[in-house]
Formats: C-alpha cells, structure tokens, sequence
C-alpha cells in the first residue's frame, strides 16, 4: 500500500445532506450519529441532512457536525481498505478531526470541545465586526507590507490561512478588511472573495476565545498519538499532552500554515494524499503545493472504493 497522508476539512466545506450516503449503507455510521446527538443535545444528524444551510453555517453547529461527517467518512475509509496512514493534518477545524483519528481525543470528546470551540469564536467578536477575505493570484510579497501599515491593536487586518503560494486569507475587523483589499487591487491579488463566516478567526481578535479554551483543553483526558498530526500552527508534529493543547490554543489566533503542512507531507515521502469529508477544498490546493503527490477526495462509499486503486 502506498504511503498515504489524510486531510480533514475545515469550515467551509459544510452542505446540506452530507454524511447521508454512509449513514444509509452502514450500522456503525448510524451508530456515530445517534452518539453525536447524544453527546450535543440536540439532533445534528437532522442538521446535516435537513438543513436549514443558515443554521449549519453557524460556527458553533458545523465546527461538529462536520468533525462527525469526517470522521464517519474515515471509519468507512479504514474498514473498507485496511488504510492505515503515515500522517494526518487538518484545517483549521479539521486539526480537532485529525486528533481523534490519531486517538488523541475520543470521539465523544472531539464532539462537545469542538462545539464548545464554536461557541467561545462566536461569542469573542460581535456579529458583523469581523470577517474574513480570500486573495486569489495572492503576492505575499506585496500584501504584507500594506497589512504592516494598516493593522493596529484597535484595527485589525492579518494573513489567517496561507493556503497556497497563490490564496491567502486574511482575517481582522471588517472596515481594516475593506480597506486591505482596496489598497491591493490590481497589485497583491487578482480576486477577493468575501467569505461567509461568522468572524475573525485565526487573528487576534480570537486571543479572548483562546484563552478561554485553552482551561477547557486542559481539563480534558488524552490517549496517545498513534498516527503523527502536523499541526497547522508550526507544520510539524507534537506529541505530549502539553505540546499539543499549546498548538491548539495559538492555533485559535494564528494563521494556519497549510502550505507548509502539505509540503511537510510531501518532504515525509507521502505518495497519495486524502481529503476526508465533504467537498474538494483541500484537494485543490494540495494538487497546487505539491502537483507531484496523487491526490483525492472521499466522502461517498463510491468514493471510497475509486480510491481503492490510488492507495494499493
């Protein structure tokens, strides 16, 4: 089998109906549903089906409900091909998925601190306030000196997700955002998008939710890492209990370094890479780090067996 890294996806990649194919073909996927409605108190398997889009979009609703759907997703995976992989990595979000897949967090776990997560990002920044914006053809080069300029403590605006060598996000105040991309038109990108998210994250108007998460990572249970994480924070891996809740709390108001990870995988001899869950967000942009390593989604069970091939 080929030496295979998996990728789960972060907020983003959510839609209506998604986990529905697996959760109709398996019992233990029906199993992991009824479990997460249990551990949340409510009906997310309903959520994630039904809708309605508005109220899977709110952080503190898909932050889980896509946690579940990966994970589901990486269950069949294993069972289905016998895949056990060399790395894992996710974003953002997916960084929580990652850890129960290596057996850091149990599932139960993953799914109330990842809701919890969701709640504190949005109770720190009030709706409207912030936001963030994708750069498309992005020239960090030329970005960085303009956010130097603009940013202050009262007037936020810094890189959050360095996607690529091409698509950079950057989070901050929404009035500092608009201004950003109004400096750098026709220099530091060739398209903005405006992404439909509910605040700042991976900016420093996420420190107060942080710290306010890092007391509740610290009083969770841990196992080991049977599979390496490299985590978004630094790209590489961690491995004790202290190590890891830091990266996860500087992750919470750092830019994620998803170029670097992808190319650590590729530096780490990583032949097929496996985005896990709903999607190709991450698909694309691994083909662009690193175009030399196979890579593919999976969330479907038809999926799931076309990939079959790739890993053998």
């Amino acid at each position: 089998m080929k030496k295979t890294g998996i990728v789960f996806p972060g907020q983003g990649s959510q839609c209506v109906g998604m986990g529905k194919d697996l959760y109709e073909r398996f019992d233990y996927v029906r199993d992991l549903f009824a479990t997460a409605d249990k551990v949340l108190g409510f009906s997310i398997t309903d959520l994630c089906f039904n809708g309605p889009e508005d109220e899977l979009r709110q952080t503190y609703n898909t932050q889980p409900s896509l946690l579940l759907i990966s994970y589901a997703v990486y269950q069949v995976l294993k069972k289905e091909t016998g895949l056990v992989p060399a790395l894992v990595a996710g974003h953002s979000l997916g960084e929580y998925t990652a850890l129960t897949a290596s057996g850091f967090f149990t599932f139960e776990e993953a799914l109330a601190i990842t809701r919890k997560r969701g709640l504190l990002m949005e109770e720190a920044c009030p709706r409207g306030k912030g936001g963030m914006v994708a750069l498309i053809g992005a020239d960090m080069a030329k970005i960085e000196p303009v956010l130097v300029e603009i940013s202050h403590d009262d007037y936020v605006v810094v890189p959050a997700n360095l996607n690529s060598a091409e698509q950079v996000v950057l989070s901050g105040d929404a009035e500092a955002l608009k201004e950003a991309v109004e400096k750098l038109k026709g220099v530091g990108y060739k398209k903005a998008v405006f992404l439909n998210v509910s605040g700042p994250f991976h900016s420093p108007l996420m420190k107060t939710a942080a710290d306010r998460l890092k007391t509740e990572l610290a009083s969770l249970g841990h196992g080991d890492l049977t599979i390496p994480v490299v985590f978004n924070v630094d790209a590489t891996p961690g491995k004790e209990k202290a190590d890891v809740d830091d990266k996860l709390y500087r992750q919470m108001f750092s830019p994620v370094q998803w170029e670097r990870s992808i190319k650590k995988m590729g530096d780490e001899g990583i032949e097929v890479v496996l985005e896990v869950g709903p999607q190709k967000v991450l698909s694309n942009l691994v083909k662009r780090v690193v175009p030399g390593i196979a890579c593919a989604n999976v969330e479907k069970f038809d999926e799931i067996e076309s990939v079959k091939g790739l890993i053998a």
